[in-house]
C-alpha cells in the first residue's frame, strides 16, 4: 500500500530476473494455450525446455504516452522453471484476443539466478 492507503501498483510478489538481456529474443517452437496460459515448452537459442511450473501472467502494456504505435501494445509476462530448475522471464506480444495487440509470438526477456 502507498502512504494514501491505496494498492500499490509495483507488484512485489512479482519479482523480477537478476539478468535482463539487452533485446528479449525471440523462442520458437512454444506450446500455449490462449489467450493466457503460460508456455509448457519452448527453444531458446537451439535448446529445448520443458516447462514445469509457471506463474503468470502479469500484463505489461505500452508506453503510449512515449510512442503512438504503443497505445494497444500488451505483454503478458510468466516467470518459468524448466525440467533443469532454470527460470525465465518470458512475454507474449499480444492479449491472445485482439490482434492490434500484438502478433502472439513469445520472447525471452529475462534469466533469474
Amino acid at each position: 500500500l502507498d502512504r494514501k492507503g491505496a494498492p500499490d501498483p509495483w507488484q512485489p510478489q512479482w519479482p523480477r530476473p537478476v539478468r535482463l538481456l539487452a533485446r528479449p529474443e525471440r523462442l520458437d517452437h512454444v506450446l500455449a494455450e490462449l489467450p493466457d496460459q503460460p508456455p509448457r515448452r519452448f527453444t531458446w537459442r537451439g535448446s529445448a525446455h520443458r516447462v514445469v511450473r509457471a506463474d503468470g501472467p502479469e500484463r505489461i502494456t505500452g508506453e503510449w504516452w512515449r510512442h503512438a504505435a504503443e497505445t494497444h501494445a500488451v505483454r503478458d509476462y510468466c516467470r518459468v522453471e524448466d525440467e533443469t530448475d532454470r527460470r525465465f522471464w518470458l512475454f507474449r506480444r499480444g492479449d491472445g484476443e485482439r490482434g492490434v495487440t500484438g502478433d502472439l509470438s513469445w520472447y525471452l526477456h529475462g534469466v533469474f539466478g
